[in-house]
């Protein structure tokens, strides 16, 4: 299972890649900075796993492309205007994943910064807050590409309302989830296969170095 999901994953950024590269070559530039951006995003899981040992779930690593994947291509492929719903779709699926990297982090910060100790409350209310910017600057990106370009990535200001009202609902579903279920189960035990010990090492590493 493993090894398939790494292969859809590369299947999937090859499929961004020829976006961007298609753009380029027929100069229709509408979704190649957004194809390239995702390309890059999508690369984060396995620049933390070679550097920092830091290493993702695979599943998670997966969702993560394949929520980029929809957006490029639902871009490119017109199914944001022709498929109803996909817009909503592709925001709601994003912001649960931005969520979900957002309960990592917190999580992590939780356990191993003893002079942090974030309540169960606070954890609801930053990662919901923690998606929310994440969709607003996503927001910004695509307001200032259709303002240099001329593209139409947005349609109108309803359409961007909807979509942050999409991310939110996102985020709080991870939000109360993952609190709830932290609520019954260990930090060691939702962190110890992501390796953030090792990650810490590889980082007191660095920084003595420099």
């Amino acid at each position: 299972m493993e090894e398939r999901l790494k292969l859809l994953s590369r299947l999937m950024q090859a499929g961004m890649a020829s976006v961007a590269v298609g753009g380029l070559v027929t100069w229709n530039l509408t979704w190649v900075p957004a194809s390239l951006m995702s390309l890059l995003v999508s690369e984060i899981p396995s620049i933390l796993r070679r550097d920092l040992k830091l290493v993702l779930p695979i599943e998670l690593n997966f969702l993560v492309v394949l929520a980029l994947f929809l957006h490029v291509i639902g871009g490119f492929a017109g199914f944001y205007d022709d498929v109803p719903g996909w817009d909503h779709l592709t925001h709601g699926f994003s912001a649960s994943l931005v969520a979900m990297l957002g309960l990592v982090a917190v999580t992590t910060i939780d356990k191993y910064v003893d002079s942090i100790y974030l309540p169960r409350r606070f954890l609801v209310f930053f990662i919901l807050m923690f998606t929310m910017a994440f969709g607003v600057v996503w927001e910004i990106m695509e307001f200032s590409v259709d303002q240099m370009l001329g593209t139409r990535m947005q349609y109108s200001l309803d359409d961007t309302m909807r979509d942050l009202l999409f991310d939110t609902f996102g985020g709080f579903i991870v939000a109360f989830v993952g609190s709830h279920y932290l609520k019954y189960t260990e930090k060691e035990h939702f962190l110890e296969p992501l390796d953030i010990e090792g990650a810490r090492i590889r980082i007191s590493e660095v920084v003595k170095r420099v």
